[in-house]
């Protein structure tokens, strides 16, 4: 084997990058299953809580919706509504929560399965550690990576930031690529069903 077909063997077995669309469609897939999740956690929190909690929902709940439903609604008395239901759910912790669950659900997704949440499952492609391309994240990492990028799921700042860090990096890696050491690659089965290297 000449030295150039080895050079060209050796890059061949390189992973290869994931594409930024393809990695925008699997984070928009889990996007939208996690606000889902939100939603249920939302009407399912109050009750765990306990019935006077369960009780102040549906009665904050039947408020908005009564205010929603005016032909014309008073945009005070709606501003009023939304303010008792903002500190409803500060009271019982809403947004930590929703903001641990979006964390576990990458996290799992990181260490259980090889780098891959659902959406990145179905369009093939998973995390792995950049400077050891091909090797997954040791679980520091996976802690990092996952915790940065659920945290940006709860907060639109920092979301903002992880997507002009994908836009403009020299590399096209998100914020929680660049702070943990990772990054996304193809992960394409070949007819053994085992993933390919390239």
């Amino acid at each position: 084997m000449t030295l150039s077909e080895e050079r060209e063997d050796n890059q061949l077995a390189l992973p290869q990058s994931a594409g930024i669309g393809r990695r925008m469609i699997a984070f928009a897939m889990d996007f939208i299953l996690l606000t889902f999740v939100a939603i249920l956690i939302l009407f399912y929190l109050p009750e765990l809580l306990g019935k006077q909690t369960a009780d102040e929902f549906s009665r904050l709940s039947g408020k908005l919706i009564e205010a929603f439903e005016q032909p014309e609604p008073d945009q005070e008395h709606v501003q009023r509504v939304m303010m008792e239901f903002s500190e409803f759910s500060s009271k019982i912790h809403y947004e930590f929560v929703v903001t641990l669950v979006f964390v576990a659900y990458f996290f799992f997704g990181e260490f259980f399965f090889n780098g891959k949440s659902i959406g990145k499952s179905t369009l093939c492609i998973k995390s792995n550690n950049f400077r050891k391309n091909g090797v997954p994240l040791p679980p520091g990492q996976a802690v990092l990576r996952s915790l940065i990028k659920g945290l940006s799921c709860s907060f639109a700042l920092l979301g903002f930031a992880n997507f002009a860090c994908l836009l403009f990096s020299k590399e096209r890696r998100s914020l929680h690529d660049l702070l943990s050491g990772s990054n996304c690659i193809l992960a394409i089965p070949n007819e053994k069903g085992e993933e390919s290297k390239t």
